[in-house]
């Protein structure tokens, strides 16, 4: 079954917002790549009856996210929002566009897929409830850090060989 509110052009633009996009202020992002994404539209739609407002962003491409204008990549991912990754393969990598992860630690185990989602965290429940621990967690703190607001930098400094 397609994703809602999925489409090529939007995928083409490496993460787009599946869920929430009506939010005007969401309390909380969550972005994941492929299969995790559909716990996480249940996550945040349950979420929403306990009172906390969820965006869903599927984020198929990192580097072709990061092509785009600066001002698109704030629009799906502002930065200064509570986000959590949803990732069934590394956490590597996914530190760059949320505070905190849900995503392989290990190297893995051999079971039915329901089985190791189950044990790996990647459940409606277990995204609720890491959700909301990072949303209290930065209600306590007074301020989200923001993932957007840095430099980066070009580490090529030449031609090798040419």
């Amino acid at each position: 079954e397609a994703l809602k509110h999925s489409t090529v052009e939007k995928a083409r633009k490496g993460a787009y917002i599946v869920h929430g996009e009506d939010i005007e202020k969401a309390d909380l992002i969550l972005v994941g790549s492929g299969t995790e994404i559909g716990p996480c539209v249940i996550a945040a739609e349950t979420l929403a009856v306990q009172g906390i407002k969820a965006r869903v962003i599927s984020m198929p491409c990192q580097d072709i996210f990061l092509e785009q204008s600066r001002e698109y990549q704030l629009s799906v991912l502002p930065g200064n929002i509570p986000t959590l990754s949803v990732e069934a393969t590394s956490v590597s990598g996914w530190h760059r566009f949320s505070h905190a992860q849900i995503g392989m630690t290990t190297f893995g185990q051999s079971a039915p897929g329901d089985a190791l989602f189950k044990h790996f965290g990647f459940t409606v429940s277990n995204i609720m409830d890491k959700g909301k621990t990072l949303v209290e967690f930065y209600k306590k703190e007074g301020s989200v850090p923001n993932l957007m607001s840095r430099p980066v930098f070009n580490n090529i400094m030449g031609n090798v060989g040419h």
